[in-house]
């Protein structure tokens, strides 16, 4: 008898093994609707249908999450833009492996006195980090409107950037939605909108998954995994609205109905349902960072865009059929 109990327990814990969850590290930012896909996969346990224990650890900007990347924190992360593109051209490895936003959808906000472009002569606007989305959104702002004496500060999260602006300190910040709803609802203007940037032709990839090709390598599944479940996050903001506004509510702890429906309708906007990344969205971005000086214009114009993306693990994914049979 202790003897069969023995063997049972040892199946047992070989079968509890076996069947693990893979323990994935997953830095991501913004706190915004651009992270809507990852909060709805982690509240419906799309990451464990995948086999993934994933710890999602909020990171201020982008430029930490390619530098703990870099530095072996995590092999996988949320990501796109000017560090992506800082990194490869530095002789780093994280490279994009998949889209979810391609194209500008943060807005400048600023006080209600500030009416025109040409007012931000003088003025700081806050931007979370140097070298991230909000830096490079900004950089294109200046470029558009050809305004000089804008004053950088950099403000970290968006709470520090939203208490920045009430407290005064800066005279407005580059944010996304709910909070430019919220904002604009508190009497702040939005100045420039993803409406003005995409009129103006201002369209680049800021947001999707990247990875370590080294990590990738060898967590080929992890990878495609993250993937599906972030797809099946998207698709969730298309077919189940209140689902998606109480995810949205609990993450950005905005509870205004109208602040959550006009959220919701934006989501529905900026979100791809083919992850595939493209050329065309990675092109602009390499090109403005030489243009804005962030990265060396020589090396850029010398590194094939093909070096900054790696299409294998959606490209796997769509010949199975998964992706088709997710949006029938």
């Amino acid at each position: 008898m202790a003897v069969l109990l023995t063997a049972i327990l040892f199946l047992s814990a070989l079968s509890s093994t076996a069947f693990a969850a893979t323990k994935v590290s997953f830095p991501f930012t913004p706190i915004s609707a651009a992270s809507l896909p990852w909060w709805i996969a982690k509240e419906s346990r799309y990451y464990e249908k995948y086999g993934l224990d994933v710890d999602m650890i909020y990171v201020g900007a982008s430029p930490v999450i390619i530098q703990a990347m870099l530095g072996g924190q995590a092999g996988v992360g949320a990501g796109g833009g000017p560090p992506l593109v800082s990194n490869i051209l530095q002789g780093g490895d994280v490279v994009q492996v998949a889209t979810t936003v391609p194209y500008a959808i943060q807005s400048l906000i600023v006080k209600p006195e500030i009416r025109t472009p040409t007012d931000l002569s003088g003025k700081k606007i806050g931007i979370s980090r140097l070298g991230a989305i909000p830096h490079f959104t900004l950089q294109a702002i200046v470029k558009l409107h050809n305004v000089q004496g804008i004053n950088l500060v950099q403000t970290g999260t968006t709470t520090q950037a939203i208490t920045s602006l009430s407290q005064g300190l800066v005279d407005g910040i580059i944010t996304s939605a709910p909070f430019t709803f919220r904002l604009m609802k508190d009497g702040y203007r939005e100045l420039v909108s993803p409406k003005d940037f995409k009129k103006a032709g201002v369209e680049f990839l800021i947001q999707g998954l990247v990875a370590r090709k080294s990590y990738a390598v060898r967590n080929r599944e992890v990878v495609i995994g993250m993937i599906k479940a972030t797809m099946e996050g998207i698709k969730q903001i298309f077919v189940n609205e209140k689902h998606a506004k109480a995810v949205l509510a609990k993450y950005t702890r905005q509870t205004d109905p109208d602040i959550l429906d006009q959220t919701h309708k934006f989501a529905l906007d900026i979100f791809v349902k083919d992850p595939t990344v493209t050329p065309p969205s990675i092109q602009p971005i390499v090109q403005q960072s030489a243009q804005f000086n962030l990265v060396d214009a020589k090396l850029a114009g010398s590194t094939p865009i093909a070096a900054y993306y790696d299409n294998s693990y959606v490209d796997e994914i769509k010949k199975s059929g998964w992706l088709a049979d997710l949006w029938r």
